[in-house]
């Protein structure tokens, strides 16, 4: 035990140092309060931590927390009080994830998506309630303001859970499929075609990205191709690259989600990815399963196949043993077909 846990001290460190890089960056998003984003990529990171190393992960998230609240806003209670929240919500989802949806193999099959969802989404009510909360006790937030704040605070950590935690997890476990040349160029097509589309939506290229019409849609036949093509690793590959793009377009004042204030915008536009991610992660699982199912059958074809086989071999062997002691009989039997009886010979004789 005490080896295990000085092993595990190094990667604690590590991700304690992951946690808070991402922590600032998505604090930088924050613009109804300084500490509620609604993109909140640690939420993501700490659940898939969690399902990869174990339960005995979580100080590095306890401590990556307390950092970057301490230094963001509020005093050393409330940076306790959220970072404990943050924890305790981590906990949770891997818990619910490793109970209920089959830990890290979730993504496997459309019922796991859809229970990764529902943990994530009920999980991720505890850091809000912890974090604001605290602030409001504390004098840090208005309390008129406790609602928006919340959902701001939990659709960060739900979107962060939904595009980051799968990113995470499907590249950490090993892949059973190899691309051969052509997929590998299809996989080339399709990551240029995803990002010329959303620089096109996003990026401002065409005038009608500024207005707010909804020409997001045009992203959604290439993640859908990509779920149906591809893996899973693939699809939250490029929903991870789409959102980017998005966020940061989004941020400019380009594409369909644009709204009076910054943080509209992007609340607006995380529960647009969300339920792309969802909707294209269940598609992707449900390929993955069908494919799953006819090697399954082509096995089964080959048992029978080979059965069958055997079957006939021995048949043809058993036949053949079978004929070789009869032959004298069946020659006898021949004989005695084309040979009149005695009885009839003698009868001839007499008359």
């Amino acid at each position: 035990m005490q080896s295990r846990r000085f092993s595990a001290l190094p990667v604690i460190g590590i991700v304690t140092i992951v946690y808070f890089i991402a922590g600032k960056l998505g604090l930088s998003l924050a613009f109804l309060y300084a500490s509620a984003s609604p993109v909140w990529p640690p939420a993501g990171i700490a659940l898939a931590v969690l399902l990869l190393l174990g339960y005995r992960i979580w100080p590095a998230i306890f401590v990556g927390a307390f950092l970057v609240n301490a230094t963001t806003a509020g005093n050393l209670a409330s940076s306790l009080a959220i970072a404990a929240g943050n924890t305790l919500e981590a906990v949770c989802g891997a818990w619910l994830v490793n109970r209920f949806a089959g830990g890290t193999s979730v993504f496997d099959r459309p019922q796991g998506v859809f229970k990764f969802a529902v943990a994530a989404a009920v999980s991720t009510i505890i850091s809000p309630f912890f974090g604001v909360t605290s602030l409001a006790l504390g004098g840090f937030a208005d309390w008129a303001n406790y609602g928006a704040i919340w959902l701001t605070w939990w659709l960060g950590d739900t979107t962060g859970d939904l595009l980051i935690a799968p990113l995470i997890i499907l590249w950490s476990v090993a892949s059973k499929r190899r691309w051969n040349n052509s997929q590998a160029v299809e996989v080339g097509v399709l990551l240029l075609l995803l990002f010329v589309l959303s620089e096109a939506v996003f990026g401002g290229w065409l005038a009608i990205s500024a207005r707010n019409y909804p020409i997001a849609f045009i992203c959604g036949p290439i993640v859908i191709w990509t779920a149906f093509r591809f893996t899973q690793r693939e699809t939250a590959t490029g929903i991870f690259i789409l959102s980017a793009i998005a966020i940061w377009g989004t941020l400019h004042g380009f594409g369909p989600f644009v709204r009076e204030t910054e943080n509209q915008s992007l609340l607006a536009l995380q529960s647009w990815a969300a339920v792309l991610t969802i909707t294209a992660m269940a598609l992707s699982a449900g390929m993955a399963e069908r494919q799953r199912a006819e090697e399954a059958l082509q096995q089964q074809k080959a048992v029978i196949e080979t059965a069958n086989r055997t079957k006939d071999q021995f048949l043809a062997m058993l036949s053949h043993e079978l004929r070789t002691p009869l032959t004298p009989v069946i020659s006898a039997l021949e004989g005695l077909e084309t040979e009149p009886f005695p009885s009839m010979r003698i009868s001839r004789s007499q008359t």
